[in-house]
């Protein structure tokens, strides 16, 4: 598992990792450069983002794991549009914050089923596509200002 982004937490989190025995199987990778995202992006199997705190707005991240197609396993941050951009069910789950446990399971639901991997690798792509892929929010946003402007 990668664990990517830098944080006032990382030492406990490495920590915990050591403590825990999980040293080659869990990597802090630290923040990782906007060049090197593709190569990261398409070595995952899914794309997880667990965060608990509001100033997570909107998961743009999310986004970006999209345009590669992966499924994405999220946390439910209330008053945010996490959810919103990862449909669940659609393009991956959605879990409660602060649950380790059902995001655990929510990633093995999606990791262990090559079936629903693929419905979510599919349905993740298409989002991106049909929503957010530059060209058609460039054609959103026209419209907006055309129907402003009459």
């Amino acid at each position: 598992m990668l664990i990517g982004g830098d944080g006032p937490l990382r030492s406990e989190l490495q920590k915990q990792i050591n403590a825990e025995g999980l040293e080659s199987k869990v990597y802090l990778v630290g923040k990782i450069p906007n060049h090197e995202l593709g190569s990261y992006f398409e070595a995952c199997d899914i794309f997880c983002l667990p965060s608990i705190l509001k100033s997570e707005a909107f998961g743009v991240v999310q986004i970006e794991a999209m345009s590669f197609g992966k499924p994405i396993v999220a946390t439910n941050i209330k008053g945010s549009g996490t959810s919103w951009v990862n449909q669940h069910g659609v393009s991956g789950l959605n879990v409660e914050i602060r649950d380790p446990i059902e995001l655990s399971q929510a990633i093995c639901a999606i990791t262990k089923n090559e079936e629903v991997y693929s419905k979510y690798s599919l349905a993740s792509k298409a989002r991106f596509n049909n929503i957010f892929k530059r060209e058609v929010m460039f054609e959103k946003i026209k419209e907006l200002y055309d129907s402003l402007s009459k």
